[in-house]
């Protein structure tokens, strides 16, 4: 019985940052106004909304309530809390507390700071890259799909 305790209670502490590094990564985390850099990664997958616009072919008050629901899911149902959490564990896993010093250190630099500023843009700047070059590319893998799918008997 004790074994069956045991176990789960050592793998559990196995994932949680260590003492040392639980302090380093919260400082990390404000450094970074990881809040801010979520909202960036919601602001990143507008141009998703922009595509289904495109589909439902909705005018600018559809495509602003459609907005509005995405962005009312965000911050009503996304429990970003257990996200930071999460996200605190792989920095616990990354980065030893002294690597975890030295990325603050940088990011409160002038340049850490433009960088951190800069960065929701560019990642929401990046995502539309990536979709309009897949995009582009949706024949081509619908031709490689085919095969697979004929050979599954899946009907498209």
């Amino acid at each position: 019985m004790k074994k069956r305790l045991i176990l789960p209670l050592i793998l559990s502490t196995l994932s949680l940052p260590t003492m040392a590094q639980e302090k380093p990564i919260d400082e990390l985390f404000s450094v970074m106004a990881m809040e801010k850099q979520m909202a960036g990664g919601f602001e990143a997958m507008l141009p998703v909304i922009d595509q289904m616009t495109a589909k439902f072919k909705l005018d600018s008050k559809g495509k602003a309530e459609l907005k509005e629901i995405f962005r009312t899911w965000y911050n009503e149902d996304i429990d970003r809390t257990k996200m930071i959490n999460e996200m605190k564990k792989l920095y616990s896993q990354a980065f030893t507390a002294d690597e975890l010093s030295e990325i603050i250190s940088f990011y409160k630099t002038p340049i850490g700071q433009k960088f951190l500023e800069t960065s929701p843009k560019l990642m929401q700047l990046g995502a539309q890259i990536g979709m309009q070059e897949a995009q582009s590319k949706q024949v081509k893998l619908m031709e490689r799909v085919q095969p697979f799918l004929e050979k599954h008997g899946i009907k498209r």
